[in-house]
């Protein structure tokens, strides 16, 4: 019961003209209901049972509506909460859900020293893609990098896009060793995997990773434990791309390099 409740009051994107619909449906089946008990009760407004069942009725037909629109709003709130945590085109978690995991998975660090990993990740020569072949392929360039990435990793670890051509997979109770194998392995099935574009034709892309995990030096706020991947990416990128780079402690690198 709950279900159809459910399918007559939360059709998703739903137009003007289908809402109309929905109280036009709603008002029409109210009566007609009422028609159909008294029909089948066989009763009429002069047997004494007429207005308690009218009455409810009148109630059930009330708390029924109710959850139908308790559950239409919740579900509503649910899927636009989600929504904001989500990158739109690769469906992946956006900057805003990476940073607020992050914070709690430091937390989780300084009280009990349990490691975390932070993986840079940046697609090579992407402007290159959108040059030659344009917007739409580039934004399936991404997509199935996406998926590569997000298949890669296991539940607890968040992938997430955090730039045009930037991911960030942030990898909580993960040694360095275990990062960097994540991080090869994404590597080599990103340039092996061929990405069927619309018209048919393959396209090989590459990427480019950093890797920085707390095994290696203790940051004091998360932003340290990224902008040392972040420069692992940047060395990874400077010494000819297409390669899994490991950060150091101390790294000075902070110059862009070209896509």
């Amino acid at each position: 019961m709950l279900s159809i409740i459910q399918k007559l009051f939360c059709l998703n994107e739903e137009s003007r003209f289908q809402r109309a619909a929905q109280a036009f449906l709603l008002g029409l089946c109210a009566p007609l209901g009422w028609l159909a008990i008294t029909h089948v009760l066989k009763i009429t407004a002069t047997d004494p049972v007429y207005e308690v069942a009218l009455y409810s009725y009148i109630t059930i037909g009330s708390i029924l509506a109710m959850v139908g629109f308790a559950l239409c709003i919740s579900r509503s709130e649910e899927h636009f909460a989600k929504m904001s945590l989500l990158d739109p085109l690769t469906e992946l978690y956006n900057s805003r859900y990476l940073l607020s995991r992050a914070d709690q998975e430091f937390s989780v660090f300084e009280r009990t020293g349990q490691t975390m990993a932070l993986l840079m990740a940046d697609i090579d020569h992407f402007k290159y893609v959108n040059d030659r072949f344009g917007h739409a392929v580039g934004d399936v360039v991404l997509q199935q990098v996406a998926k590569i990435m997000q298949s890669s990793v296991r539940k607890a670890d968040i992938v997430a896009r955090v730039g045009g051509e930037e991911f960030a997979l942030l990898l909580p109770n993960s040694t360095t060793e275990g990062a960097m194998i994540l991080a090869e392995r994404i590597r080599e099935k990103i340039e092996h995997t061929p990405i069927l574009l619309p018209d048919g034709e393959a396209l090989n892309v590459k990427i480019s990773l950093g890797v920085s995990s707390t095994e290696e030096f203790v940051p004091q706020v998360f932003n340290e434990l990224y902008e040392s991947a972040d420069n692992a990416l940047y060395r990874a990128k400077r010494d000819g791309r297409n390669r899994v780079v490991k950060a150091v402690e101390t790294d000075p690198l902070t110059n862009d390099v070209a896509c």
